[in-house]
């Protein structure tokens, strides 16, 4: 089988098989890679342009059957088609866009238009400027009455100035808040445009948004792909719940429409770059107000945030071994014997691990009985899903998965490519699997048919995991949505798939999901993905959080002591628990036995405090586990209030000073403490061998949770933090 995806599989590797670069303008040097599996020859290439055919002559790659052809620069923009050829087989034809960069600096001419105005860049190309603050980019003639100038009053004492020496410049009174540069198109040699990009400078001293983010709080200098992405650990500068949206704490904020990736980068110029598909080429929406305000807008642009029952405000318990009856009722029993309060239970080795909606029989030979223990025991049940259907070379396929996978492919339920063959994801996680298609309605009745008898078992949630595997540009969707748009979409599909699914019967649950896009607050809560467990892994967690919540992210949480690797020290697992239980989702979870991809040393991982007490020798382990555990308990009514609150007011739960102190420097570059809900003020310990940390008090008066001690506030402390607590403060004034 000859392997080539010329857009690749995901940001973060070069898998051998992919295309550099992947739109090559005209005098770039392009480079293929391509894979063949069972078969031993040396591919070569025919390339097609104007009409001739030359072949070319494979170099070998790193290994393991990879090759690579060197195809040297091109002249000019146009089209190139290629195939991949050996003795046994042939590739299909591939098309390549060499495409011409294009800037302007400088509208042609500013029209007035029944909306607004009109900057006018090319004969076929202009930016219409709304009333309302929205910025369409499109390829199109355009129309209206020219004026020499224009401006444009906006809210909050704005105003948008046009045309002259300059594209545009965002002014409140005599302050630039924001001046486009330069916008940039990439044609192809049909003169139409493939990707825009907007180059602008934005005076602001702080960035915040675009997502969850693992690598900083503040954007300021950093970038963002704009990719939903799997990644397992160590997430770097990549997200699984990326957002086109970000803020400035000088009062600008700026929302991105669609679902193609926007590549947004923060230097001295900031640009905003985005593949193109159709005559509109990017939407933007500027905001205007205080943090607090632009965030809030975004929000009600985006979605009315859901919010989770009262129960999920409990303490969630989770691990990836629990794989039989056997396993749940030690757990069951732990519960009772500790006092260890507890209100979620999530079960990811429920299944039969083909089909994800039947139990294994040999595990659970009785499932009705352990969801009612699970239930008698005071949990609320959440059960593992992914949204494949496997494919699976390890064992035989079960007759009702063969079934079900022909069913699928014969009546248009999954994902398909744009040759109209079935999807299949290319490589990593569930390799080979197929996609259902949510957008399709009768492939949503069928899926969630299957499923139905789980709740009525009593099953009151998902844990919805994965939905980042839509790699291929060209794949269709049943309402007609590419491969580009909906791989950032597609997550949203599914998960709303399954929200929909507990409404309509009636079910008050919730998914809980790890990776998202735009509109991700619509669903109850996230998680923030995979992590080892180390001190760096926590303060990414950190950062994670609090940037997830300036992103339109309400309710959030994460694995505590991390889900991989060996297992934690006595101290990260106790700091880790501390912050978590001022987290608006507070969970222990742990990977499969032997390492997700297997290799582990460790063979019981189980996070649970009672496991890693006994396993490190440590009963501190235990003891401030079940005394933060009960803290949690005690601390529901407020996070239920606050979590209210949240919801009617645009908030998340847990948020950056920013969006209280706007005006105040020290808050606005603080990025490792935040409010929980609107009175709590948590500065978690995150470095290793620290007891004690400092804690920035804005304005007002502050009271100590643990001590009941006072302070007032426009100041920095250094606040004890022994592993009985970390430094919380109670709002008292402000």
């Amino acid at each position: 089988m000859i392997i080539h995806l010329p857009e690749g599989m995901v940001p973060f590797e070069d898998s051998g098989v992919e295309r550099h670069p992947r739109l090559p303008l005209v005098g770039q040097p392009v480079t293929l890679g391509c894979r063949l599996e069972g078969n031993e020859e040396i591919p070569y290439l025919i390339l097609r342009l104007d009409g001739r055919e030359e072949r070319l002559e494979a170099r070998p790659g790193a290994a393991g059957g990879l090759f690579r052809f060197e195809l040297g620069a091109f002249d000019r923009a146009g089209e190139v088609a290629y195939q991949f050829l050996t003795q046994q087989e042939a590739s299909p034809w591939y098309r390549l866009e060499v495409l011409e960069e294009a800037r302007y600096t400088r509208a042609r001419s500013v029209l007035k238009t029944t909306t607004g105005y009109c900057l006018v860049l090319d004969h076929d190309l202009s930016l219409d400027l709304q009333e309302d603050g929205t910025l369409t980019l499109k390829q199109a003639p355009a129309e209206g009455v020219r004026v020499e100038t224009a401006e444009i009053p906006l809210s909050n004492d704005y105003k948008m100035r046009l045309g002259g020496n300059f594209l545009w410049k965002l002014n409140r009174l005599s302050d630039t808040a924001a001046e486009a540069l330069a916008y940039v198109a990439l044609r192809d040699g049909k003169g139409r445009i493939r990707q825009s990009g907007l180059e602008m400078r934005l005076p602001g001293r702080h960035i915040f948004g675009t997502g969850e983010r693992f690598d900083a709080v503040d954007m300021k200098g950093g970038s963002s792909n704009g990719r939903v992405v799997e990644k397992f650990t160590r997430q770097g500068d990549m997200s699984y719940l990326p957002m086109p949206f970000f803020m400035t704490e000088a009062g600008l904020g700026w929302y991105r429409e669609g679902g193609i990736p926007t590549r947004m980068r923060f230097a001295d110029t900031v640009t905003l770059c985005q593949r193109a598909q159709g005559t509109i080429l990017s939407r933007d929406h500027l905001l205007l107000g205080r943090p607090d305000e632009l965030l809030r807008a975004y929000i009600r642009l985006t979605g009315q945030p859901a919010l989770p029952p009262e129960w999920a405000f409990g303490v969630w318990i989770s691990g990836n071994s629990w794989k039989d009856d056997a396993e749940v009722d030690a757990q069951l029993e732990a519960l009772r014997a500790h006092g260890y309060p507890a209100s979620v239970m999530v079960l990811e080795q429920w299944s039969d691990e083909q089909t994800f909606y039947r139990w294994h029989e040999e595990h659970f030979p009785n499932p009705e009985q352990t969801v009612r223990r699970i239930r008698g025991a005071g949990l609320r049940l959440l059960l593992w899903q992914i949204p494949v259907l496997k494919h699976d070379d390890e064992h035989p396929r079960a007759p009702v998965h063969e079934a079900d996978i022909q069913e699928a492919v014969r009546r248009g339920y999954v994902i398909r490519r744009e040759d109209g063959s079935p999807y299949r994801i290319n490589g990593r996680w569930f390799a080979h699997s197929l996609m259902p298609d949510f957008t399709n309605p009768e492939a949503r009745a069928w899926w969630f048919g299957k499923r139905k008898y789980l709740l009525d078992m009593g099953v009151e949630g998902f844990k919805t995991d994965g939905g980042e595997f839509l790699f291929e540009e060209g794949a269709r969707l049943h309402n007609g949505m590419r491969g580009l748009e909906a791989h950032n979409l597609y997550t949203g599909q599914y998960v709303e798939a399954y929200q929909n699914f507990l409404k309509e019967n009636g079910v008050r649950g919730l998914t809980f999901s790890r990776a998202g896009y735009v509109g991700a607050q619509t669903q109850p809560a996230h998680w923030a993905g995979d992590q080892l467990s180390t001190f760096s892994e926590l303060q990414a967690q950190l950062r994670a959080g609090i940037s997830a919540g300036l992103s339109g992210i309400l309710f959030w949480g994460f694995d505590i002591g991390g889900f991989a690797g060996p297992i934690p020290t006595a101290e990260l697992y106790l700091r880790a628990t501390a912050l978590a239980c001022f987290c608006p989702i507070m969970q222990w979870h742990s990977e499969p036995r032997g390492g997700q991809y297997g290799g582990m040393r460790v063979e019981n991982n189980n996070r649970s405090p009672w496991n890693l007490a006994q396993r490190l020798g440590d009963p501190r382990v235990l003891s401030l586990g079940i005394r933060f555990a009960r803290l949690r308990e005690g601390l529901r009514p407020y996070l239920w209030q606050e979590a209210q609150a949240c919801v009617r007011d645009a908030r998340p739960l847990m948020a950056h000073l920013c969006l209280d102190w706007p005006e105040d420097a020290a808050a606005l570059s603080t990025h490792d403490q935040f409010m929980l809900g609107r009175e709590l003020m948590v500065a978690p310990v995150v470095e290793e061998g620290k007891t004690s940390r400092r804690v920035y008090l804005p304005e007002g008066v502050w009271e100590d949770f643990f001590t009941g001690r006072r302070h007032s506030g426009n100041q920095t402390l250094l606040a004890d933090a022994p592993f009985e607590r970390i430094p919380v403060f109670r709002r008292l004034t402000s």
